[in-house]
């Protein structure tokens, strides 16, 4: 049996549907179909397509690393100049990540634009001065004694007031991943997925976990992280695919 139909008879073992499947995965449907289907051309480049047959052979309880080596050894290697290029500076503009993230990075931003405009023009109308008003005998106008009150010293408009993040809990693990080109990344925070998608230069994200968490860099050498505050370099070389585990253990030490 080929290794597309050992998956699709895991999968239907367990009384899963593709779309079911592919909700679970974050993995589009029709990339799970092309999958079972043995068909190499439907495929995203290496690492993502790995990435992709590994996922499915999680999901349905199968040893993920046996899975990946048989099941592209199907197929014969292609010519040198038919190899798919290693991702290094840019990403593959022939494949988009699932739209289920783009969109929902759409809907944050448009968010932040609309809230930070609400309180710039907040501070706008609070700007404007109230009418005098005349106290009572031995009490001072209430806008006299409003003028002795400290005033917050208002900031320039337009500028954010910066968020302020909720301090982790104790024995905590703070990982901070800072991406310098496009880098398929996969976390999972104390057993819950956080991140499943392609970062891209310039962004930042933290992931703090209780007891452990599990990360997957399909270019290790595309990241910078720090670990508790401790600088770890990089988790690999560049175009190498790694999975990294860090726990309360191992966290001053993982590199």
């Amino acid at each position: 049996m080929d290794i597309g139909a050992q998956l699709r008879t895991a999968r239907e073992a367990m009384s899963l549907s593709i779309a079911t499947l592919a909700q679970r995965t974050r993995v589009p449907a029709r990339t799970l179909a092309a999958i079972e289907r043995n068909d190499q051309s439907a495929l995203p480049p290496h690492p993502f397509g790995r990435g992709f047959v590994r996922t499915y052979a999680e999901e349905v309880d199968l040893d993920p690393d046996r899975i990946v080596r048989d099941y592209f050894a199907q197929f014969p290697e292609p010519p040198d100049s038919a190899r798919a290029p290693v991702l290094r500076e840019s990403p593959d503009v022939s494949w988009q990540p699932p739209s289920r993230w783009m969109g929902m990075g759409t809907a944050v931003a448009i968010l932040l634009v609309v809230v930070a405009a609400a309180v710039v023009l907040g501070r706008r109308g609070d700007s404007t001065p109230e009418p005098n008003t005349v106290g009572t005998a031995g009490t001072a106008p209430a806008s006299t004694a409003a003028s002795r009150a400290p005033q917050p010293v208002d900031q320039p408009a337009g500028t954010p007031t910066p968020a302020v993040a909720p301090p982790p809990p104790p024995g905590a693990i703070t990982v901070v991943l800072s991406l310098t080109r496009p880098c398929w990344v996969a976390a999972k925070v104390d057993g819950r997925r956080t991140i499943y998608q392609i970062l891209q230069p310039g962004e930042r994200h933290t992931l703090v976990a209780e007891r452990d968490m599990t990360i997957r860099f399909g270019d290790a050498g595309a990241v910078a992280w720090t670990i508790n505050g401790r600088n770890a370099g990089t988790p690999g070389t560049n175009g190498a695919v790694r999975d990294v585990r860090i726990n309360p253990e191992n966290a001053a030490t993982v590199k």
